[in-house]
């Protein structure tokens, strides 16, 4: 009788914490962070994939960036407080055995501090960053080694007044073994560098902008009311969660990851995999209407940037101009020129009424930590007379949808881009 009592304490009375799910050893943990996700996760190689052709050689590069992993802006600061508050309430919760994450999860958020270097360096390059940016040059040098060798007067770099993207441009040309590094650094509103949100009159225009209306619209979907519940519940804190403030750890837990070091942050367990994928659709919505698809006054944007492109590679087939010509922008206007080349086109149009799982559009690879569009023009002797390719390269792999294996020939290529040249530039 008393074998029987035991069993029937420990049966049911025995009372313990049991988590479904723990973020820190979860083993492959969701990567995909929209605008944040580090270049590692969607990159390819340039010196693996870049296309060599049989009697061609590289004459001409051209290229566009977006910066690398920064630290966020100082107003930031202001929202880790709350968010601090909010870590304060989850560990309490824990205590009491009223949240489902796990110990470890638990324990790394806990140690969690906030670097002071990250208000200090507000708006500039981590050193995650600068080496990304750095290693990326030397790729691109070991796979061009002959047309990119002792650059010093051939080479034209511009980049956006914004030391994140001037501090990208500095590590790049580092890589390139460049010395007395010279950057041009444009004026407000370049139709080369600058994206459309520079458009923008005022907040009630903004506010008219679908930008707005469907992001507005997604979060009054049972699919994102569902992901707040959901974090409601598996915190177990009584706490007026906002749009804002999950806003906020949203952002902690993208500015925590590290792609070089390959370490995850813990403010991502506070969110599950479907969440993720929730907050993920939100920022591309932000990116489709107001730097993608969703506006034709993006896409003539990207255009009037691609005319540099053919400008820069008709000098080339003359013996003018410089060996490399590369724009360090945002991820706005990386996410102009894709939709200028008709890149990750959907079918039907994103909007805030369904998640399409299965959609083109990604913010997470088109516009990444360090996304970029890079063009390269080779010279090529077909029966003893000089004949011109392209091939494009996004994210370091070659760009097999623009034109037939991944090449384009000369008249290809023209006749892609000559029609923007009747694009005017007064698009605003």
């Amino acid at each position: 009788m008393k074998l029987k009592l035991s069993t029937f304490i420990l049966l049911f009375c025995y009372d313990y914490v049991h988590s479904s799910f723990c973020y820190w050893n979860s083993g492959c943990p969701y990567k995909f962070l929209s605008s944040y996700t580090p270049y590692s996760t969607i990159r390819g190689d340039i010196r693996d994939s870049n296309i060599k052709i049989k009697g061609c050689e590289p004459i001409n590069i051209w290229g566009i960036m977006r910066h690398s992993k920064n630290y966020p802006l100082k107003e930031f600061g202001k929202s880790i407080e709350e968010a601090l508050t909010i870590r304060d309430l989850v560990i309490s919760s824990y205590n009491s055995g009223n949240s489902s994450i796990c110990s470890q999860d638990i324990q790394n958020l806990r140690n969690w501090k906030l670097n002071n270097i990250i208000i200090e360096n507000a708006n500039d390059l981590t050193s995650e960053g600068q080496e990304e940016m750095l290693e990326f040059g030397k790729r691109l040098q070991n796979a061009y080694p002959t047309l990119l060798n002792s650059l010093e007067s051939h080479y034209s770099f511009r980049s956006t007044p914004d030391k994140k993207t001037e501090s990208s441009a500095k590590s790049f040309a580092e890589g390139l073994k460049i010395e007395n590094f010279d950057l041009e650094t444009s004026k407000n509103n370049d139709d080369i560098v600058f994206p459309l949100h520079t458009c923008l009159r005022n907040k009630e225009e903004a506010e008219k902008n679908d930008n707005y209306v469907q992001v507005v619209k997604y979060r009054n979907s049972p699919e994102y009311l569902a992901a707040k519940d959901r974090l409601q519940r598996r915190l177990g804190i009584d706490y007026p969660f906002t749009n804002e403030n999950i806003k906020t750890l949203y952002d902690l837990c993208r500015f925590g990851w590290s792609g070089l070091e390959i370490k995850i942050s813990p403010w991502c367990a506070l969110f599950t995999t479907d969440d993720l994928k929730v907050l993920e659709y939100i920022e591309d919505l932000r990116y489709y209407y107001g730097s993608g698809y969703g506006d034709s006054l993006n896409i003539k944007r990207g255009q009037i940037a691609l005319t540099n492109l053919l400008d820069n590679f008709e000098n080339a087939k003359r013996g003018v101009g410089k060996k490399i010509v590369t724009y360090f922008t945002d991820a706005a206007k990386i996410n102009e020129v894709c939709s200028a080349l008709h890149l990750y086109r959907d079918e039907n149009p994103l909007t805030g009424s369904r998640r399409d799982p299965h959609r083109r559009w990604r913010s997470s690879i088109l516009s990444a930590f360090s996304a970029n569009l890079f063009a390269v023009l080779n010279r090529c002797t077909i029966k003893n007379e000089p004949d011109y390719n392209v091939v494009f390269y996004l994210n370091e792999e070659p760009l097999r949808s623009v034109c037939e294996y991944g090449v384009c020939s000369w008249q290809e290529f023209e006749n892609k881009l000559t029609p923007f040249l009747n694009v005017t530039k007064d698009v605003c």
